[in-house]
């Protein structure tokens, strides 16, 4: 029987994300958040991470804070199971969550070249709920709803890494990129999940002027035109009095169509919702 111990009192994302895939990957495992003991420690079958002051993969140990050049535990944990490299091309969120926690968020927000409010501006409820939960915890079972919770989260994590690579090269294979105008549009025809990996085929392109995504609407029938980049020439609302054209989003950012129209022409509502003028397009 595996046993996983991580810090106790305030919980984080880097040791909760670690807890959720390992036990994802060991099958059942019971977490205790306490310190670490020299028999945790030594210990092959105890998984020890954001604790303990001590990195050694050989024998599961997963701790950064004694050494300033590690990464968080969690991309230690990733580093041991064979997912880093994948999580740092796949997911934009990864890299960054490291950096918070390892540098805080007066640092990151400094790379990112944003103000640190705006890091604490998007934080979401739902995180420190749930967090919050993690916290209150100093033993977590089979028996726990948040064990299943978080052995469904670390599952998802890494089946999503296989599903965003494998959904990248069907873009790359199968997605058109088609000039409409001065910009250019991506107009895709995959119906499951649609918009997956669009930011990362996006990153591929490295193209600004790629300025408008074409993919079918996950809310019923038709197409969804959607601006990227914020490129305030798109506004779809140039398309209200067009009949094939049942929803327009009162900023101009998303259109949706009745039916999928044949490609040439919801080329050309994509044409009909581009403006003239000087560019102003922000920074995919």
């Amino acid at each position: 029987m595996y046993k996983i111990v991580a810090h106790p009192g305030s919980a984080h994302k880097d040791d909760f994300l670690s807890v959720c895939v390992l036990l994802s990957t060991l099958g059942h495992a019971d977490v205790f958040r306490r310190e670490a003991t020299d028999e945790d420690l030594a210990d092959p079958h105890t998984y020890v991470v954001d604790v303990g002051m001590e990195h050694e993969p050989a024998r599961h140990n997963f701790d950064h804070h004694q050494d300033s050049s590690l990464p968080c535990a969690f991309h230690l944990v990733m580093q041991h199971l064979g997912y880093h490299d994948s999580a740092m091309s796949m997911f934009e969120w990864y890299p960054h969550m490291s950096m918070m926690d390892v540098r805080g968020p007066h640092r990151t927000a400094e790379h990112l070249g944003v103000d640190t409010s705006i890091l604490f501006a998007a934080s979401s409820p739902i995180d420190g709920y749930i967090l919050a939960r993690f916290s209150d915890l100093s033993v977590l079972g089979r028996q726990d709803i948040l064990y299943d919770l978080m052995k469904e989260l670390g599952q998802d994590l890494i089946v999503m890494l296989e599903q965003k690579r494998q959904r990248l090269e069907r873009l790359k294979k199968e997605a058109r990129i088609v000039p409409v105008k001065q910009f250019k549009v991506i107009i895709s025809t995959i119906d499951d999940n649609p918009k997956l990996s669009m930011d990362r085929y996006l990153t591929f392109l490295n193209d600004k002027r790629v300025v408008m995504s074409i993919t079918p609407s996950v809310r019923g029938a038709g197409w969804e035109l959607l601006r990227l980049g914020d490129n305030r020439q798109v506004d779809f609302r140039l398309l209200a009095d067009n009949p094939d054209v049942r929803f327009i989003h009162a900023n101009g950012f998303v259109a949706k169509t009745y039916s999928w129209l044949p490609q040439d022409a919801v080329l050309t509502l994509a044409a009909e919702a581009i403006t003239e003028g000087a560019a102003e397009s922000a920074d995919l």
